[in-house]
């Protein structure tokens, strides 16, 4: 039963707290936080930014409600503080690995200055888009951007960098939300101005409402297939107590996107399915307990599989 307290402690916290949502909490749980005191101590700003990737800036672009955005902008705000507490990890430590980007979250006015005039070029044409504001454009100069033509070596990881320093940026001014409104708006804007596959979808669906519809990514598809082609094996997997994102995500990866399907799946596919999910949790977590809690819920969802498929050789415990 061990292995059941910890999400639920974690989920409680949440609900106490006011920030819960399923995929924040999925995350989290992928992540081995159990006991958000303790655990958050060593968070890491990696593990941060990954859970800002996944858990904001995807699903951001799957949200068309703005007042959901901001919900979740809130939800991540609160969510943030209480890590920072908690580990002692500060918001002007980011990216202290690449000094020629670090550089970027420096607020004093001379760097400030120093940006605006070297930026000159790319700030006239974020004024003409209608998306300029001083912060973007001393994080694109800090980032090697200072003309229009270099908007076009903008990666999706870079694009999610350069968000994320924006938000960090005007952490206080985004406390109101009609502010967090208007920085969304303007990075929908600045997202436009990107290649392709950087855009948003809102962006990308609004051009003058003409012509077909932008066609989405392979990383699109793959998000929107994990989102809704997987909620009857999501259902499932909570209700069984056996949710981990991993294993959903190879299940789907298998085509396996409800819970009838696992009759179907012989000895050699769950092997390779299992040894996976346990190859990339294992990677991820260095706690032995939270490593013990995801051997035990493979070994239970090990038990539905066998009595789903009627396979009773015993697998997981000779490996």
């Amino acid at each position: 039963m061990a292995e059941e307290a910890a999400p639920k402690d974690l989920k409680a916290w949440m609900r106490k707290e006011d920030i819960y949502d399923n995929d924040l909490f999925d995350i989290l749980s992928s992540q081995g936080i159990a006991q958000p005191e303790e655990d958050f101590k060593t968070y890491t700003q990696g593990q941060w930014d990954e859970l800002w990737r996944k858990g904001c800036v995807e699903r951001a672009k799957e949200l068309k409600d703005q007042k959901a955005k901001v919900r979740l902008e809130k939800k991540m705000t609160k969510l943030e503080k209480y890590w920072r507490k908690q580990s002692g990890v500060k918001s002007t430590s980011i990216k202290k690995k690449g000094k020629k980007k670090s550089d970027t979250l420096n607020n004093s006015a001379s760097a400030k200055n120093e940006a605006l005039a070297s930026g000159n070029e790319i700030k006239k044409y974020l004024k003409k888009e209608g998306c300029f504001s001083p912060d973007l454009v001393e994080v694109l100069v800090g980032v090697g951007i200072t003309k229009p033509d270099d908007l076009t070596t903008i990666t999706k990881s870079s694009y999610d960098e350069i968000y994320r320093q924006i938000r960090v940026r005007r952490a206080q001014d985004l406390k109101d939300s009609a502010a967090r409104v208007r920085m969304e708006k303007m990075m929908e804007k600045f997202a436009k101005l990107c290649p392709k596959e950087i855009r948003t979808k809102s962006a990308g669906s609004k051009k003058g409402g003409k012509g077909k519809k932008k066609k989405d990514t392979p990383k699109d598809k793959e998000i929107q297939k994990m989102q809704s082609g997987g909620a009857k094996l999501k259902a499932w997997m909570r209700k069984n107590d056996v949710w981990e994102m991993a294993l959903y995500e190879e299940l789907m990866a298998n085509d396996i996107s409800e819970a009838e399907q696992l009759k179907d799946i012989g000895q050699d596919l769950f092997d390779n399915i299992v040894r996976k999910v346990r190859v990339d949790r294992f990677s991820q977590l260095k706690d032995q307990k939270a490593r013990n809690r995801a051997d035990k819920l493979l070994i239970k969802f090990e038990k539905e599989w066998r009595k789903a498929s009627g396979i009773k050789k015993t697998s997981l415990k000779n490996k």
